[in-house]
């Protein structure tokens, strides 16, 4: 791969001073725009309509089972990936709910959940396996 990818965020102060953007690999690359994917709710990109992850659509929604999240989130990713990130092949999104060591004791604790997403997929041009991990800290979802 010869191509430049940068890393981000992007700051545009050095680049009006002549500095060089900062520059990343290809993996930083792709977890950047899966942390993108995850994090941007759809409609939130007004380039790009389709840009993002439907469990925006269930924040603080307490109706909402963990069951029906996870099956939301990981259909929503796997398909956002299909469509916005063409360097990985076959994602496969997992989902784990574990307990949050440090609570907030304003807030009960069924309020306070992190969720462990792995995304696994492979690499299209090397077809090399790729694992990608963040943690949310959720607030909303029922025990149901």
């Amino acid at each position: 791969m010869n191509q430049v990818f940068y890393r981000h965020p992007i700051r545009f102060g050095p680049i009006m001073v002549g500095q060089e953007m900062p520059t990343c690999g290809v993996g930083t690359s792709i977890a950047q725009v899966l942390y993108l994917l995850l994090h941007t709710r759809y409609g939130e990109l007004r380039s790009d309509r389709s840009f993002g992850c439907k469990i925006w659509d269930f924040d603080y929604d307490r109706t909402v089972s963990n069951a029906h999240w996870v099956t939301q989130l990981c259909e929503s990713l796997e398909a956002a990936i299909q469509r916005h990130e063409r360097r990985l092949t076959k994602p496969q999104v997992s989902v784990q709910f574990q307990p949050v060591e440090h609570r907030l004791d304003a807030l009960p604790e069924d309020y306070q959940q992190l969720a462990t997403v792995t995304i696994s997929a492979t690499l299209v041009e090397t077809e090399e396996p790729f694992r990608f991990t963040t943690q949310l800290h959720l607030g909303h979802l029922s025990t149901r």
